[in-house]
């Protein structure tokens, strides 16, 4: 059994990465593991992260959406590593990880393939980007200008629950 906390933490994040089935953005795999569950320690994520995709173990690809950011999947040396420690990572945290990921993937897919972003225009007035996206390009986008913050925020609010109603009305008037 393997004692390095390190080494378990970065086997862990193997492990989410499989139990997963498809690229996550960084930041939303650093809120699973660190913020919504205690897996990861939050200020060695970014270094485990950086480790394993230098190692091969993990393929980051760059994202072309809105939030500019990178997705995460498990490279097959990274399968191959994993197929040999497996069992280094305790059976009560694999279950644990593997209930919660069942329960919660779609929350995390859904907040990936839906994102909202607003910034502030020379003008003061705000910009907010709203898009669907696909794994490797935005399917829809729609921006909107708005005078204030606060409606800035109630439409990134708003988007998670009406993007995909939003999305269907358009495609519907424009696509036969």
């Amino acid at each position: 059994m393997i004692n390095d906390e390190d080494v378990k933490s970065k086997l862990l994040i193997l492990f989410i990465l499989e139990k997963l089935e498809m690229p996550i953005n960084e930041d939303i795999l650093l809120q699973m593991c660190s913020l919504d569950n205690d897996w990861i320690p939050y200020l060695c994520f970014s270094q485990y992260v950086n480790e394993l995709a230098g190692a091969g173990f993990i393929k980051r690809v760059y994202e072309e959406s809105p939030a500019r950011d990178y997705l995460l999947s498990l490279s097959e040396d990274g399968k191959v590593c994993l197929s040999h420690f497996y069992k280094d990572i305790y059976k009560s945290v694999r279950d644990e990880v593997t209930t919660y990921i069942r329960t919660n993937k779609l929350t995390y897919r859904k907040k990936q393939e839906l994102a909202c972003n607003y910034s502030r225009r020379p003008d003061g007035t705000f910009a907010v980007n709203c898009s669907v996206l696909n794994v490797d390009a935005p399917v829809f986008e729609i921006t909107f200008t708005v005078p204030t913050l606060a409606k800035a925020i109630d439409i990134r609010n708003k988007w998670q629950n009406k993007a995909t109603e939003f999305y269907k009305l358009y495609t519907d008037l424009l696509i036969d």
